[in-house]
């Protein structure tokens, strides 16, 4: 390949890997929230298969996770019913020593894993309100789409060619999960979030509601929205065309009153003070069976634990939790299209 000397220091390094790397993944199950305080507490979850990872790399990794991010192994590396289930039982965890204060609405996508029926009876056992954006209106409403994505990406892009250009390490997987945790840490944690979720008209104001959303919608002024349970026409109109609601799984008794009777529910949230957990519950709450790490031969195992974080009583307003799933390669990133908001 010949190569015009004016054009070559336009081409960014590149590193050498099989095909088979080339071709693998891993899952990161990114959560975002519009309250500061609550967003570095946040569990981040990234899911890698057995063949990327070996035992001794896992180990190494664990001991460089920071509190609230977990790694673990799998046979493949992407993410399935039985640990969203798994994760919406360690949110709860975390959210556990505000939830005098906070009730806290998860927001995702319409992708069928996070409507299975397990996944929809675990929110209800957690007590979770969830609210799920409209199939194909992802890239409009979503805000890690519309906001995030784009900032955590170029993060990964440019700190990967700085890594590709430095001497090679044994273990490529092993550097691209240095990279997300970096990301994570230096983009989801340290941005904030509150403003996208208003934007999306996800913080109870409808005039917040950004004019690209109103443009494309064709709306000058957004019509009022009751706050009482929506129909099953309304759901349908949000699930997938092909899927059909299962009207007994999806709806239940909200925890401790009607939805329609949520006092300050519509109301954006206001800063929090964490509060401390219950006597004897200082450290971080333990980590589900699932998510535990399996013993290393040769090598401590651990895993990061997740703190404390926001949550509800009876009249408190809702803190939002925005959690669709980022499933970059693994030697390396892709060029995203520019987002249209962020």
């Amino acid at each position: 390949m010949r190569l015009n000397p004016t054009k070559a220091w336009m081409r960014p390094p590149r590193q050498a890997s099989t095909r088979a790397v080339q071709r693998s993944l891993f899952t990161h199950v990114g959560l975002i929230c519009n309250d500061t305080a609550v967003q570095p507490l946040l569990p981040q979850v990234v899911f890698v298969g057995s063949n990327l990872l070996s035992h001794a790399a896992w180990a190494t990794i664990q001991s460089e996770l920071p509190d609230n991010i977990y790694v673990k192994r799998m046979p493949s590396g992407w993410n399935n019913t039985h640990e969203h289930c798994v994760i919406i039982r360690l949110l709860s965890l975390v959210l556990q020593p505000l939830r005098g204060r906070y009730q806290p609405v998860l927001i995702f996508d319409a992708v069928p894993l996070h409507l299975a029926d397990a996944v929809m009876a675990e929110l209800k056992a957690e007590g979770f309100w969830y609210l799920v954006i409209p199939a194909r209106l992802t890239w409009l409403l979503q805000p890690l789409d519309t906001h995030t994505f784009a900032k955590f990406k170029r993060h990964l892009r440019i700190n990967h060619q700085d890594a590709a250009s430095a001497p090679p390490e044994g273990n490529v997987t092993l550097r691209m999960l240095r990279l997300v945790i970096g990301a994570i840490r230096g983009v989801l944690q340290s941005w904030r979030w509150d403003r996208a979720f208003a934007s999306n008209g996800l913080a109870g104001d409808q005039d917040m509601v950004s004019s690209f959303i109103k443009n494309q919608l064709e709306y000058q002024r957004l019509p009022p929205y009751p706050p009482a349970r929506p129909t099953a026409e309304t759901l349908r109109s949000c699930w997938p065309r092909s899927r059909v609601v299962n009207e007994d799984a999806v709806w239940g008794p909200l925890p401790g009153l009607a939805l329609a009777a949520a006092p300050g529910m519509l109301g954006p949230p206001p800063a929090v003070a964490l509060a401390p957990g219950p006597p004897g519950s200082a450290g971080p709450p333990a980590l589900p069976d699932e998510l535990a790490p399996p013993a290393v031969a040769g090598a401590a195992a651990g895993s990061g634990s997740a703190g404390a974080s926001a949550s509800a009583s009876e009249a408190a307003p809702p803190v939002h939790v925005s959690a669709p799933t980022l499933a970059p390669s693994a030697p390396r990133t892709r060029r995203r299209q520019k987002s249209s908001q962020g």
